[in-house]
């Protein structure tokens, strides 16, 4: 354990944490406002890709647009927390929709008409929060 409260991750360690988890959420701009919305996502070529209702709100206040998506992960002596910074585009590409398909998702609405999106991260950062000694 590390004695100091907040360790950084390297690139590495943050995928690990995106990659470890199913769910996370996506942080964007509504209206000049921030609003988070919680995705079920699997990770594909170093890409996080999730699905949405085709008319949802989710893809109309984000596709296209910056947003921050954020993977946690939980244990008992520390929290760890990544974040990655991208451009969310819906998929369009039948191919790729097929190879995505086939990936194990939770999937919250089976029988949604929904759409993939693709968040291409430009910059992923992490930390890990320890729950340091009171003893110390």
């Amino acid at each position: 354990m590390s004695e100091y409260p907040i360790d950084h991750l390297d690139d590495e360690g943050s995928w690990e944490i995106i990659q470890a988890n199913q769910i996370g959420r996506i942080a964007s701009a509504r209206e000049g406002a921030p609003d988070i919305y919680p995705v079920s996502y699997v990770v594909h070529n170093w890409k996080i890709y999730f699905r949405t209702g085709a008319e949802s709100r989710l893809r109309k206040e984000t596709d296209g647009r910056l947003v921050a998506f954020e993977s946690g992960w939980q244990m008992m002596k520390h929290f760890s927390s990544t974040v990655a910074l991208g451009v969310v585009r819906t998929l369009t590409s039948e191919d790729a929709a097929k190879v995505l398909d086939r990936l194990p998702i939770v999937d919250f609405a089976p029988d949604l008409d929904y759409v993939w999106m693709e968040l291409d991260p430009t910059e992923v950062r992490g930390r890990r929060l320890n729950v340091l000694d009171p003893q110390r």
